[in-house]
């Protein structure tokens, strides 16, 4: 077995394949929260009080570590809950910061 070959069986290699990427996503600091003004709060409000299921939406909110867009038809609106359902997800309406109806 020539040098280079016998070299290789020494090397260091990743048991856990993608541990390593794993852990750089767990560290990373998640995106903070907006925090809407008086008149943004109330300009959500107004959008979601003329909101009707069927409509067609695009919703910035909060999800887990950041901010996503979902766009889709509004399937439900559970005004106790204080929930937007956006084709089969439900958005805490605490969670959004932009919404606009297309």
């Amino acid at each position: 077995m020539n040098r280079q070959d016998r070299a290789k069986q020494f090397m260091p290699f990743a048991a856990l394949k993608g541990y390593e990427e794993a852990l750089r996503r767990r560290e990373s600091s998640p995106e903070p929260r907006i925090v809407l003004g008086e008149d943004g709060a109330e300009e959500l409000d107004r959008k979601l009080r003329s909101l009707s299921v069927g409509d067609s939406v695009r919703v910035r909110h909060y999800r887990r570590r950041g901010y996503v867009i979902t766009e889709g038809t509004v399937s439900g609106i559970l005004y106790h809950k204080r929930r937007l359902k956006v084709g089969q997800e439900e958005i805490r309406y605490d969670d959004i910061a932009e919404l606009e109806i297309l």
